[in-house]
């Protein structure tokens, strides 16, 4: 039922947005992080035309072509009967489906009362922080007034309930199925480690997780391996790890090596690959991510504390550890007033916090190897995104999870003397305030459909019969095209009556940046296309900007289109947008396709 639930709930957004569908327009699909999904959808574009081996689409530079992404070129292959739009959303509910039937194969393992496990269940699929009492429709950064006993601890950074769903459940199944497939895979790896305790009847299933998990979002790996090795510390305190168990799950984990091999290949082989991997994505400000989970948290300290015993020094060691794990957070929480950004904690010091949670895991351990698991994935999941390397902020992946799983075993703790009613009240008003900013991105996702702007502000969510003509012209083109379209202009809200912008307030696009979207929907090339994809991306799109928007004659604005070279321009017409002063792009070849809003010209070779 929570899984059907969800997943019907999950597809609201989706469907309002087919069923709104301008005439003549057509729909992306995404509302969140427009430009990313235009990502996938390249890639799955390429595999409509049957390549494994892809290159980036989103830059001109020479590359050998040699990515292969085995999620997006299944996707792909279905997309060539059902449309990039609609497959991937069906995979992103699907996947969401499927990976509460995964979670609740863990939570059986964990010997809780039924009770427990439905509350369990419940707050990991929705559960949140306290991001909704300072909610934002756009931003990481708290513009709107908002309550100084809020805002100040919070250093006036958004909790990332509120902007990361890769670190939440609800929010991930609502705006990004690859999200969902590798939560899919991680626990479907965890699964298998644990079943290969006793047998090797799961082994060859968790092989081939990892081999998909390492070749579709490799960052993950990273994170599994830290969860692992923290079980293996409270395995072997337990003396229950043996040799045999050890095997089986390294087998596992060699399923890895495949896929990590042809990225090494690849990453030393293409130089465009190479820029990618570079992009540097740190992880948040700690004030953000503790104030995104910390209802959880506080609960899920209490249920390591709280977990039965068998003796009183066992007891004892549990207090101690829990003690140990607070008191890293609680400085990580102090250290953070100064972050103002890049990489929060030196190798050193991200080693000393890393040991120490190992050490606390120690304390912690437990008979049942499923519960240790949850603990290691809570304590080291949550020092794993500040590991001192790239793209760290990826490894909050499903976080939410395992925190979620402690505090609903704190909560039947807490309420097992209870009466049952009073006590199913309480729980009833707790799952709605930890599911408060799940509920809150289900009305971000409409409200982006409604007011018709991607929150990357960029994009619109549709686009019109101008666009469609123009993508139809493309598609109909066989072979390699160049294509430019504006950078794009955010349109802002301005108050009447003071003339002063209103905060966290963006209408659709004055113009949108289609570049992303050429790409992600006919396979084209495009210069500057995506703020991690292409290379050097800040100064290619002032370069674009400067083409469309600058004040430079004909003559230099035709020689760049023919240095970039350029076979196709998207030129917004003049006479749709007087108040921008746009040049007159025909001078530049043929029209192909003349709309009243824009214009697709070949260029003149």
């Amino acid at each position: 039922m929570l899984a059907i639930g969800a997943g019907i709930v999950a597809a609201i957004p989706v469907i309002g947005g087919f069923s709104h569908t301008p005439p003549a327009g057509h729909y992306l699909g995404f509302q969140y992080n427009t430009d990313d999904h235009m990502v996938y959808a390249a890639w799955m574009r390429q595999a409509m035309d049957g390549h494994l081996l892809m290159d980036n689409r989103f830059t001109t530079d020479n590359q050998p072509g040699l990515t292969i992404h085995i999620y997006f070129f299944v996707l792909g292959l279905l997309a060539r009967f059902l449309g990039i739009s609609f497959v991937s959303n069906v995979a992103r509910i699907g996947f969401g489906v499927g990976f509460i039937f995964l979670l609740h194969r863990i939570v059986l393992r964990l010997d809780a009362t039924f009770y427990a496990r439905k509350l369990a269940m419940a707050l990991a699929v929705f559960g949140g922080g306290l991001g909704f009492l300072v909610w934002h429709t756009f931003g990481e950064e708290i513009v709107r007034p908002a309550p100084d006993v809020l805002s100040s601890p919070m250093l006036g950074r958004l909790p990332t309930d509120v902007w990361q769903p890769e670190g939440f459940v609800f929010p991930s199944m609502l705006t990004n199925g690859l999200f969902m497939v590798s939560l899919c895979l991680i626990l479907t790896i965890f699964i298998s480690v644990l079943d290969s305790q006793k047998n090797w009847s799961k082994v060859a299933i968790g092989a081939v997780a990892s081999l998909v998990l390492m070749n579709i979002h490799s960052y993950d790996v990273l994170l599994v391996c830290f969860v692992l090795l923290g079980l293996v510390a409270m395995e072997f305190t337990r003396r229950n790890l043996t040799l045999s168990w050890v095997g089986r799950a390294l087998v596992i984990a060699a399923g890895a090596i495949p896929s990590a091999l042809w990225f090494v290949y690849v990453l030393a082989n293409d130089p465009v690959f190479q820029a990618r991997a570079a992009t540097q994505t740190f992880s948040p400000n700690f004030r953000q991510v503790l104030f995104g989970y910390l209802p959880m948290i506080l609960l899920g300290i209490i249920a390591l504390v709280a977990r039965p015993a068998a003796s009183e020094l066992e007891r004892r060691k549990r207090i101690l550890g829990a003690i140990l794990a607070a008191g890293v957070f609680a400085a990580m929480t102090w250290a953070a007033k100064d972050h103002a950004g890049g990489y929060f904690l030196s190798p050193a010091a991200w080693a000393g916090a890393f040991v120490a949670l190992l050490g606390s895991l120690a304390l912690l351990a437990d008979e049942n190897p499923a519960w240790n698991l949850v603990a290691s994935w809570a304590l080291l999941g949550t020092i794993a995104i500040y590991f001192p390397g790239l793209y760290q902020r990826k490894l909050a992946m499903g976080l939410s999870i395992p925190w979620a799983i402690l505090a609903a075993l704190a909560m039947a703790y807490l309420g097992r003397n209870q009466e049952r009613n009073p006590r199913n009240l309480a729980t009833a008003l707790v799952v709605l305030l930890f599911s408060a900013s799940s509920f809150r991105w289900l009305l971000r996702e409409t409200d982006y459909i409604r007011a018709d702007v991607s929150r990357t502000t960029l994009q619109s969510v549709y686009v019109n019969s101008d666009v469609v003509r123009i993508l139809d012209s493309l598609n109909s083109i066989p072979g390699r095209k160049v294509v430019i379209a504006p950078p794009g202009i955010p349109a802002i809200q301005i108050d009447p009556s003071t003339g002063a912008r209103e905060p966290d307030v963006f209408l659709t696009p004055i113009v949108p940046d289609l570049n992303p979207i050429l790409t992600g929907l006919t396979g084209s090339y495009t210069y500057a296309g995506h703020w991690s994809e292409t290379p050097d991306y800040n100064n290619r799109r002032g370069e674009l900007s400067h083409l469309y928007f600058g004040n430079a004659q004909a003559t230099e604005r035709l020689a760049k289109i023919n240095e970039l070279g350029v076979q196709y321009v998207v030129a917004p017409v003049p006479e749709a947008f007087p108040q921008l002063h746009l040049f007159d792009f025909r001078v530049a070849g043929k029209v192909v396709v003349n709309g009243n809003q824009f214009r697709l010209i070949a260029v003149r070779g």
